[in-house]
């Protein structure tokens, strides 16, 4: 899965497709989960919303009815793409609609020559159906070619995470490949609906007890911090309270035999690879001026049940996490101590953390820097990304923060860095991609090689 930004997606050019629905006046009353109120209050302040798309290609020219299948049963199966909010006097109201009051139309969208036309047609289209309240605030479309095409499905972040990218591209092939061969649809693992899990409050984390040690440990992080958010060490440009376009970094970091390597100093020291990395990331930034140890938030999955593997949803929280700068046998164990200690923490819902604070928190900048990671080697259809060259595009919007996205696939380790368009956090960025990917081959040696190197080992 190439992780990626609209600004940075080259598709190919082609015969655009797009299918709209539309959905009727009366639905069932629906449940929003915490991340969807908070999504939609920043968007009702006028904060940008962000879409999500899966694409992947598929072969020869595309059948526009058996896509048509494909959407349909796919709309079906996910209660979260059934969902439609609304603003009534301020306040979000949700309902859900059966599939089978939904009206579907296919359109021929025009034909583009060129890389950049056709990103921009998508992106427009996308970023005009993608937004939260409405219905659909989700977009199924295709480029069709007579060698290969590809299907593209956008998401408003109302309706999924990166998992859900995931699943998308795996399911939407698979339904694909059946209604083009004139099969029925296939036999897809059971799943459960995001709807329902939000109902019967399994989207998330349980509220604790006020005195539970996982909420006094939130409260250690912040309070040590003044109640402030971590925000990203280096220098970015920006004053407090200034925004920026946003910019993408999207670059290769490790193969997979070097990603091993990595893996195996991890498990040596009782860490997994993804705490090595952090450590890596926290040295890298120490090297260029940050301190002795890096603090951040990561968003970690609440897909608890076997039932959520293929559920189509908003299923993260938030935890925190710090890292020290070391590549030490000892610095990596305690970044797997510090990982599992935030995942510990993550089993509290954040807006208890929030409620529980003697003092509000502090917001120096609108984003918070955040380091995520996925192993898409474990995800649904992770082994076929590459031959059906999957990517999962993120909207571009504004940014006055840095946010990392680590990726590993069975080719190896690769990075996306969103931050503010400014020479200063370009400058802070690429120095930091290039530190970074010198500190990860040192990390894949061994001690005794990075003795020999005058690495601290």
């Amino acid at each position: 899965m190439l992780v990626t930004t609209a600004d940075l997606w080259e598709p190919r050019p082609g015969t655009l497709l797009r299918w709209d629905l539309s959905a009727p006046r009366s639905g069932a009353p629906a449940e929003l989960s915490l991340n969807q109120r908070n999504h939609l209050a920043g968007a009702m302040a006028g904060h940008p919303t962000v879409w999500l798309a899966a694409a992947f290609d598929v072969e020869g020219p595309i059948e526009p009815v058996a896509l048509s299948r494909t959407w349909r049963a796919f709309v079906a199966r996910h209660g979260s793409l059934q969902l439609e909010v609304t603003a009534v006097d301020e306040v979000p109201q949700a309902r859900r609609h059966h599939p089978g009051t939904l009206t579907w139309s296919v359109t021929r969208a025009g034909h583009t020559r060129t890389v950049e036309e056709t990103r921009a047609a998508l992106h427009t289209a996308l970023d005009d159906r993608c937004g939260p309240f409405g219905y659909p605030a989700f977009l199924p479309a295709a480029i069709s070619r007579p060698d290969r095409s590809t299907i593209v499905l956008g998401m408003d972040h109302l309706h999924c995470d990166a998992h859900s990218i995931a699943v998308a591209v795996e399911e939407l092939a698979e339904l694909y490949d059946a209604f083009t061969s004139g099969s029925e649809a296939p036999s897809l693992p059971e799943t459960a609906s995001f709807l329902e899990a939000v109902e019967a409050g399994e989207d998330g984390p349980a509220p604790v007890a006020d005195g539970d040690s996982r909420l006094l440990g939130w409260g250690e992080f912040l309070g040590s911090r003044g109640n402030q958010l971590p925000n990203f060490p280096l220098p970015l440009g920006l004053a407090p309270g200034e925004r920026a376009a946003q910019a993408t970094a999207v670059r290769p970091l490790a193969d997979a035999d070097l990603t091993d390597r990595i893996g195996v100093r991890a498990r040596n020291s009782g860490a997994s690879t993804y705490a090595a990395v952090l450590a890596a990331l926290a040295s890298a930034v120490f090297d260029l001026g940050g301190g002795p140890r890096l603090d951040t938030m990561a968003p970690v999955s609440t897909r608890a049940a076997e039932a959520l593997t293929r559920s189509v949803g908003w299923y993260t929280t938030t935890v925190p996490l710090t890292v020290p700068a070391s590549l030490s046998d000892l610095g990596l164990a305690e970044a797997g101590d510090a990982v599992r200690y935030g995942v510990r923490l993550g089993t509290v819902p954040l807006d208890q953390v929030i409620g529980s604070l003697a003092e509000p928190l502090v917001q120096v900048r609108s984003d918070v820097f955040v380091v995520s990671w996925v192993d898409y080697r474990h995800v649904p259809g992770g082994s076929s990304h590459l031959e059906r060259e999957a990517q999962h595009i993120s909207a571009s919007t504004m940014a006055d923060d840095v946010q990392i996205w680590f990726s590993r696939t069975h080719t190896g380790l690769a990075v996306r860095v969103r931050y503010p368009d400014t020479a200063v956090a370009a400058r802070s960025v690429d120095s930091l991609l290039e530190r970074l990917t010198h500190t990860l081959a040192d990390l894949s040696r061994q001690p005794d090689d990075l003795a020999a190197l005058g690495v601290d080992s």
